[in-house]
């Protein structure tokens, strides 16, 4: 995953370093919040269910997301391309997002993906796939463009955003996967739990 060839970005590893200076500080204060986001999401839910008429549209498109990935996307070669992806395009976004040079990008339909960058790299790149919405930012960017605002789209795209989100989640998250060896099982377990209850309650 990473290309050490380029030795000369000295600023860029300073900022691997003070990355990687705040990995476990980062897991216990998210161990020490992850009540706090689960009693907010709780909080939220009751709201939508004292109002459930405002989030149809949204309930129809992860509805909807869900139907279609069980019946035909997650069976085949396209959905676990897509997945495959988004998982290397995050890996891509924090890396650049840290001051690295992307210099290979491969993502396939069967064999997986790799993305590589000049520099060591850091915690934070190799997570990101397991925590951050890319796909659903991008849906956000399309409901925005998309004509007749006066129609549901946020809404509808927003609940194939988070459907996707978890979906994708829950099937990339497993013990086998290299980022999640490296990094520690330990630590993804203190540190995602909180990662994933924030970015679904936003």
């Amino acid at each position: 995953m990473v290309d050490e060839t380029n030795k000369s970005m000295s600023w860029v590893e300073r900022g691997d370093r003070l990355v990687n200076l705040f990995k476990w500080p980062a897991a216990i204060v998210s161990v020490a919040i992850t009540p706090l986001l689960a009693w907010g999401m709780w909080l939220l839910l009751w709201r939508v269910l004292r109002a459930p008429l405002n989030l149809v549209p949204f309930a129809v498109g992860g509805l909807l997301f869900v139907y279609i990935w069980r019946r035909w996307l997650g069976r085949g070669r396209l959905g676990r391309f897509a997945i495959t992806l988004e998982h290397e395009s995050t890996h891509a976004l924090f890396a650049m997002l840290t001051g690295h040079q992307i210099v290979g990008f491969r993502a396939t339909m069967g064999k997986g993906g790799q993305v590589q960058f000049l520099g060591r790299g850091n915690w934070l790149i190799m997570i990101a796939p397991y925590f951050f919405p890319t796909s659903a930012l991008l849906m956000f960017l399309v409901a925005y463009l998309l004509p007749f605002q006066g129609f549901p789209w946020r809404s509808f795209l927003l609940g194939v955003a988070l459907a996707y989100h978890v979906v994708s989640t829950y099937r990339e998250t497993h013990r086998d996967q290299t980022d999640i060896q490296q990094l520690g099982t330990t630590f993804c377990w203190m540190f995602l739990p909180a990662a994933n209850l924030a970015v679904v309650g936003l």
